[in-house]
Protein backbone atom coordinates (compact mmCIF):
# COMPACT_ATOMS: atom_id res chain seq x y z
CA UNK A 1 0.00 0.00 0.00
CA UNK A 2 1.47 3.36 -0.99
CA UNK A 3 -0.65 5.14 1.62
CA UNK A 4 -1.68 4.06 5.14
CA UNK A 5 -5.08 2.58 5.92
CA UNK A 6 -6.93 5.04 8.13
CA UNK A 7 -10.28 5.00 9.90
CA UNK A 8 -12.77 3.00 7.85
CA UNK A 9 -15.76 4.93 6.46
CA UNK A 10 -16.85 2.15 4.15
CA UNK A 11 -15.07 -0.87 2.76
CA UNK A 12 -15.35 -2.93 -0.44
CA UNK A 13 -18.67 -1.35 -1.38
CA UNK A 14 -19.95 -2.21 -4.90
CA UNK A 15 -19.52 0.76 -7.24
CA UNK A 16 -23.20 0.86 -8.23
CA UNK A 17 -24.09 1.82 -4.63
CA UNK A 18 -21.86 4.92 -4.67
CA UNK A 19 -22.83 8.32 -6.12
CA UNK A 20 -19.33 9.31 -7.15
CA UNK A 21 -20.27 12.88 -8.11
CA UNK A 22 -21.72 13.57 -4.69
CA UNK A 23 -18.76 11.86 -3.03
CA UNK A 24 -16.29 14.14 -4.83
CA UNK A 25 -18.40 17.18 -3.95
CA UNK A 26 -18.46 16.03 -0.33
CA UNK A 27 -14.66 15.79 -0.33
CA UNK A 28 -14.49 19.44 -1.41
CA UNK A 29 -17.17 20.66 0.97
CA UNK A 30 -15.78 18.91 4.05
CA UNK A 31 -12.09 19.40 3.09
CA UNK A 32 -11.72 15.67 3.58
CA UNK A 33 -8.37 14.02 4.31
CA UNK A 34 -7.89 10.33 3.63
CA UNK A 35 -7.54 7.62 1.00
CA UNK A 36 -10.04 6.40 -1.60
CA UNK A 37 -9.58 2.87 -2.96
CA UNK A 38 -10.91 1.23 -6.08
CA UNK A 39 -10.27 -2.54 -6.06
CA UNK A 40 -10.54 -4.56 -9.26
CA UNK A 41 -9.80 -8.24 -9.81
CA UNK A 42 -6.00 -7.99 -9.74
CA UNK A 43 -5.04 -4.41 -8.86
CA UNK A 44 -5.90 -1.53 -6.53
CA UNK A 45 -6.05 2.19 -7.27
CA UNK A 46 -5.17 4.28 -4.21
CA UNK A 47 -6.13 7.96 -4.31
CA UNK A 48 -4.74 10.28 -1.62
CA UNK A 49 -7.05 13.14 -0.66
CA UNK A 50 -5.80 16.31 1.02
CA UNK A 51 -8.22 19.05 2.10
CA UNK A 52 -10.75 17.72 -0.41
CA UNK A 53 -8.45 17.60 -3.44
CA UNK A 54 -6.27 14.86 -4.94
CA UNK A 55 -2.50 15.45 -5.01
CA UNK A 56 -1.35 11.85 -5.63
CA UNK A 57 -2.69 8.53 -6.89
CA UNK A 58 -1.29 5.08 -7.70
CA UNK A 59 -2.53 1.92 -9.35
CA UNK A 60 -0.64 -1.10 -8.01
CA UNK A 61 -0.57 -4.87 -8.43
CA UNK A 62 1.07 -6.34 -5.33
CA UNK A 63 4.30 -4.26 -5.28
CA UNK A 64 4.29 -3.27 -8.97
CA UNK A 65 3.23 0.28 -9.88
CA UNK A 66 1.03 0.07 -12.99
CA UNK A 67 0.11 3.77 -13.23
CA UNK A 68 0.07 6.96 -11.20
CA UNK A 69 -1.62 10.34 -10.88
CA UNK A 70 -3.95 11.21 -13.80
CA UNK A 71 -3.53 7.79 -15.39
CA UNK A 72 -4.56 6.12 -12.12
CA UNK A 73 -7.60 8.35 -11.73
CA UNK A 74 -8.61 7.50 -15.30
CA UNK A 75 -8.39 3.79 -14.43
CA UNK A 76 -10.48 4.37 -11.29
CA UNK A 77 -13.16 6.29 -13.20
CA UNK A 78 -13.33 3.79 -16.08
CA UNK A 79 -13.66 0.87 -13.66
CA UNK A 80 -16.29 2.78 -11.71
CA UNK A 81 -18.35 3.43 -14.85
CA UNK A 82 -18.05 -0.25 -15.78
CA UNK A 83 -19.16 -1.09 -12.20
CA UNK A 84 -16.20 -3.45 -12.01
CA UNK A 85 -14.54 -2.15 -8.85
CA UNK A 86 -15.20 -2.18 -5.12
CA UNK A 87 -14.91 1.16 -3.34
CA UNK A 88 -13.32 1.71 0.07
CA UNK A 89 -12.83 5.02 1.86
CA UNK A 90 -10.57 5.70 4.83
CA UNK A 91 -10.12 8.96 6.73
CA UNK A 92 -6.75 10.16 8.01
CA UNK A 93 -5.73 12.99 10.31
CA UNK A 94 -4.70 16.01 8.28
CA UNK A 95 -1.25 16.01 9.91
CA UNK A 96 -0.64 12.46 8.65
CA UNK A 97 -1.47 13.51 5.09
CA UNK A 98 0.86 16.52 5.38
CA UNK A 99 3.71 14.24 6.40
CA UNK A 100 3.00 11.92 3.46
CA UNK A 101 2.89 14.83 1.01
CA UNK A 102 6.31 16.22 1.87
CA UNK A 103 7.88 12.92 0.78
CA UNK A 104 6.58 13.66 -2.74
CA UNK A 105 6.76 17.42 -3.06
CA UNK A 106 9.69 18.65 -0.95
CA UNK A 107 13.44 18.32 -1.40
CA UNK A 108 14.88 15.55 0.81
CA UNK A 109 17.44 16.41 3.50
CA UNK A 110 18.81 12.88 3.12
CA UNK A 111 18.13 10.72 0.06
CA UNK A 112 18.71 6.97 -0.18
CA UNK A 113 21.79 6.83 2.03
CA UNK A 114 22.86 3.68 3.89
CA UNK A 115 21.09 3.61 7.23
CA UNK A 116 24.15 2.45 9.21
CA UNK A 117 25.75 5.87 8.60
CA UNK A 118 23.16 7.55 10.84
CA UNK A 119 22.11 7.44 14.49
CA UNK A 120 18.43 6.54 14.72
CA UNK A 121 17.73 8.40 17.99
CA UNK A 122 19.32 11.60 16.72
CA UNK A 123 17.29 11.47 13.52
CA UNK A 124 14.06 10.97 15.48
CA UNK A 125 15.01 13.91 17.69
CA UNK A 126 15.47 16.03 14.56
CA UNK A 127 12.13 14.81 13.17
CA UNK A 128 10.39 15.90 16.39
CA UNK A 129 11.47 19.53 16.14
CA UNK A 130 8.69 22.00 16.94
CA UNK A 131 6.90 23.71 14.03
CA UNK A 132 8.13 21.17 11.49
CA UNK A 133 6.61 18.41 9.38
CA UNK A 134 8.90 15.39 8.93
CA UNK A 135 8.96 12.03 7.16
CA UNK A 136 11.51 9.24 7.58
CA UNK A 137 11.53 6.59 4.84
CA UNK A 138 13.41 3.30 5.21
CA UNK A 139 13.74 1.20 2.04
CA UNK A 140 14.63 -2.45 2.58
CA UNK A 141 15.08 -4.98 -0.25
CA UNK A 142 11.52 -6.23 0.34
CA UNK A 143 9.52 -3.29 1.73
CA UNK A 144 9.29 0.43 2.48
CA UNK A 145 8.60 1.74 5.98
CA UNK A 146 7.30 5.27 6.58
CA UNK A 147 7.62 7.17 9.88
CA UNK A 148 5.41 10.27 10.08
CA UNK A 149 5.91 13.36 12.25
CA UNK A 150 4.26 16.78 12.62
CA UNK A 151 4.46 19.66 15.12
CA UNK A 152 7.03 17.88 17.24
CA UNK A 153 5.02 14.67 17.57
CA UNK A 154 5.30 11.15 16.18
CA UNK A 155 2.06 10.38 14.31
CA UNK A 156 2.59 6.74 13.42
CA UNK A 157 4.35 4.46 10.95
CA UNK A 158 3.29 2.02 8.26
CA UNK A 159 4.84 -0.55 5.96
CA UNK A 160 3.80 -0.60 2.32
CA UNK A 161 3.31 -4.36 2.33
CA UNK A 162 0.14 -4.03 4.47
CA UNK A 163 -0.57 -0.28 4.96
CA UNK A 164 -1.48 -0.77 8.63
CA UNK A 165 -0.86 2.41 10.63
CA UNK A 166 0.93 1.70 13.92
CA UNK A 167 1.67 4.04 16.79
CA UNK A 168 4.83 2.44 18.18
CA UNK A 169 8.11 4.10 17.23
CA UNK A 170 10.40 1.09 16.64
CA UNK A 171 12.98 2.44 14.25
CA UNK A 172 16.43 1.42 15.55
CA UNK A 173 16.19 -2.14 14.19
CA UNK A 174 16.01 -0.81 10.61
CA UNK A 175 19.33 1.02 11.00
CA UNK A 176 21.27 -2.16 11.70
CA UNK A 177 20.81 -3.69 8.24
CA UNK A 178 23.42 -2.46 5.75
CA UNK A 179 21.08 -3.18 2.84
CA UNK A 180 18.55 -0.61 4.03
CA UNK A 181 18.44 2.91 2.59
CA UNK A 182 17.34 6.07 4.40
CA UNK A 183 15.56 9.18 3.11
CA UNK A 184 14.57 12.09 5.35
CA UNK A 185 12.17 14.91 4.49
CA UNK A 186 11.43 17.95 6.61
CA UNK A 187 9.84 21.37 6.10
CA UNK A 188 8.81 24.10 8.48
CA UNK A 189 5.04 24.47 8.84
CA UNK A 190 5.02 27.86 7.11
CA UNK A 191 7.06 26.40 4.22
CA UNK A 192 4.48 23.71 3.52
CA UNK A 193 2.03 26.23 2.06
CA UNK A 194 4.63 27.20 -0.53
CA UNK A 195 5.10 23.66 -1.84
CA UNK A 196 3.86 23.04 -5.36
CA UNK A 197 1.16 20.46 -4.55
CA UNK A 198 -1.03 19.58 -7.57
CA UNK A 199 -4.79 19.17 -7.63
CA UNK A 200 -5.65 16.23 -9.88
CA UNK A 201 -9.14 15.98 -11.37
CA UNK A 202 -11.59 13.10 -11.53
CA UNK A 203 -11.78 13.27 -15.31
CA UNK A 204 -15.13 14.30 -16.83
CA UNK A 205 -16.96 13.51 -13.57
CA UNK A 206 -15.52 16.57 -11.88
CA UNK A 207 -15.72 18.78 -14.94
CA UNK A 208 -19.41 17.96 -15.07
CA UNK A 209 -20.06 19.85 -11.82
CA UNK A 210 -18.99 23.14 -13.41
CA UNK A 211 -20.78 22.46 -16.71
CA UNK A 212 -23.90 21.57 -14.73
CA UNK A 213 -23.71 24.96 -13.00
CA UNK A 214 -23.29 26.68 -16.37
CA UNK A 215 -26.53 25.04 -17.52
CA UNK A 216 -28.33 26.50 -14.52
CA UNK A 217 -26.86 29.92 -15.28
CA UNK A 218 -28.22 29.71 -18.83
CA UNK A 219 -31.64 29.69 -17.26
CA UNK A 220 -30.87 32.47 -14.75
CA UNK A 221 -29.58 34.71 -17.55
CA UNK A 222 -32.60 33.90 -19.71
CA UNK A 223 -34.91 35.05 -16.91
CA UNK A 224 -32.91 38.27 -16.44
CA UNK A 225 -33.01 39.03 -20.18
CA UNK A 226 -36.72 38.24 -20.30
CA UNK A 227 -37.36 40.74 -17.51
CA UNK A 228 -35.37 43.46 -19.28
CA UNK A 229 -37.69 43.17 -22.29
CA UNK A 230 -40.37 44.63 -20.01
CA UNK A 231 -38.10 47.33 -18.61
CA UNK A 232 -37.46 45.41 -15.39
CA UNK A 233 -33.86 46.18 -14.42
CA UNK A 234 -31.71 45.64 -11.34
CA UNK A 235 -29.06 48.32 -10.84
CA UNK A 236 -26.43 46.31 -8.97
CA UNK A 237 -26.49 42.67 -10.02
CA UNK A 238 -23.23 41.86 -8.22
CA UNK A 239 -24.86 42.73 -4.89
CA UNK A 240 -27.24 39.79 -5.34
CA UNK A 241 -24.30 37.39 -4.86
CA UNK A 242 -23.40 38.77 -1.43
CA UNK A 243 -23.06 36.07 1.26
CA UNK A 244 -23.72 33.25 -1.21
CA UNK A 245 -20.77 31.10 -0.13
CA UNK A 246 -20.20 29.36 -3.47
CA UNK A 247 -21.59 31.69 -6.13
CA UNK A 248 -20.04 34.88 -4.72
CA UNK A 249 -16.52 33.50 -5.25
CA UNK A 250 -17.31 31.58 -8.46
CA UNK A 251 -19.35 34.00 -10.61
CA UNK A 252 -18.91 37.39 -12.22
CA UNK A 253 -21.60 39.60 -13.69
CA UNK A 254 -21.04 41.30 -17.04
CA UNK A 255 -23.68 43.01 -19.17
CA UNK A 256 -26.35 41.88 -16.71
CA UNK A 257 -25.43 38.21 -17.20
CA UNK A 258 -23.72 35.82 -14.79
CA UNK A 259 -20.80 33.67 -15.92
CA UNK A 260 -18.50 31.20 -14.13
CA UNK A 261 -15.03 32.60 -13.38
CA UNK A 262 -13.66 29.79 -11.19
CA UNK A 263 -14.07 26.03 -11.30
CA UNK A 264 -16.85 24.97 -8.93
CA UNK A 265 -15.97 22.05 -6.68
CA UNK A 266 -18.69 22.08 -4.03
CA UNK A 267 -21.75 19.89 -3.56
CA UNK A 268 -24.45 19.75 -6.23
CA UNK A 269 -27.10 20.35 -3.59
CA UNK A 270 -25.29 23.40 -2.22
CA UNK A 271 -24.92 24.96 -5.69
CA UNK A 272 -28.54 24.26 -6.55
CA UNK A 273 -29.76 25.83 -3.29
CA UNK A 274 -27.74 28.97 -3.98
CA UNK A 275 -29.06 29.28 -7.55
CA UNK A 276 -32.61 29.00 -6.18
CA UNK A 277 -31.75 31.73 -3.66
CA UNK A 278 -30.20 33.90 -6.42
CA UNK A 279 -33.40 33.78 -8.47
CA UNK A 280 -35.45 34.49 -5.35
CA UNK A 281 -33.28 37.56 -4.69
CA UNK A 282 -33.76 38.78 -8.25
CA UNK A 283 -37.51 38.40 -7.92
CA UNK A 284 -37.66 40.04 -4.48
CA UNK A 285 -35.64 43.00 -5.73
CA UNK A 286 -38.01 43.52 -8.65
CA UNK A 287 -41.13 42.86 -6.56
CA UNK A 288 -40.25 45.88 -4.44
CA UNK A 289 -40.64 48.04 -7.55
CA UNK A 290 -43.13 46.22 -9.77
CA UNK A 291 -45.18 44.36 -7.21
CA UNK A 292 -45.08 40.69 -6.28
CA UNK A 293 -48.05 39.66 -8.41
CA UNK A 294 -46.60 41.14 -11.62
CA UNK A 295 -43.13 39.65 -11.03
CA UNK A 296 -44.60 36.21 -10.31
CA UNK A 297 -46.54 36.40 -13.56
CA UNK A 298 -43.45 37.32 -15.57
CA UNK A 299 -41.33 34.66 -13.88
CA UNK A 300 -43.88 31.99 -14.75
CA UNK A 301 -43.91 33.19 -18.37
CA UNK A 302 -40.09 33.12 -18.54
CA UNK A 303 -39.97 29.63 -17.02
CA UNK A 304 -42.50 28.23 -19.52
CA UNK A 305 -40.83 29.88 -22.52
CA UNK A 306 -37.41 28.55 -21.52
CA UNK A 307 -38.80 25.04 -21.12
CA UNK A 308 -40.51 25.22 -24.51
CA UNK A 309 -37.23 26.25 -26.13
CA UNK A 310 -35.33 23.40 -24.46
CA UNK A 311 -37.94 20.64 -24.41
CA UNK A 312 -35.55 18.20 -26.13
CA UNK A 313 -32.74 18.82 -23.65
CA UNK A 314 -33.23 16.21 -20.93
CA UNK A 315 -30.48 17.72 -18.78
CA UNK A 316 -32.18 21.12 -18.74
CA UNK A 317 -35.57 19.59 -17.96
CA UNK A 318 -34.10 17.70 -15.02
CA UNK A 319 -32.18 20.69 -13.68
CA UNK A 320 -35.13 23.07 -13.83
CA UNK A 321 -37.36 21.00 -11.60
CA UNK A 322 -36.16 22.82 -8.47
CA UNK A 323 -36.46 26.20 -10.20
CA UNK A 324 -40.12 26.00 -11.13
CA UNK A 325 -42.28 28.91 -9.89
CA UNK A 326 -43.73 26.87 -7.03
CA UNK A 327 -40.28 26.47 -5.46
CA UNK A 328 -39.22 30.12 -5.67
CA UNK A 329 -40.15 32.13 -2.60
CA UNK A 330 -40.53 35.90 -2.63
Amino acid sequence: MKFPIGKEIYIKTPAFLINIKELISWFRLEKFNGVLWGESSNFITEILIYNGVVPKAYTIRETEILAEDNASIEIFVNDFIARSNLISLYSLEKEIVLSILISYFSTPKIFQEETYLFVADKLVEEAKKENTISHILIESPSDKIHFLFSKGKFLGCYQERDGILKDELSISEFFENKENLLSFYQVREEEFERLNIPSLKFSFIEEDITSWTKKLLEYVNYVINYYTEFGMYIKNMESLLKNLKILEKSLICSNNNFTVKNEIMESYDEVEKEVVELIARINRELAGIWGEKFVKQKYMQAYKKFLEGNQNDKVIIELLDRLNPENIEF
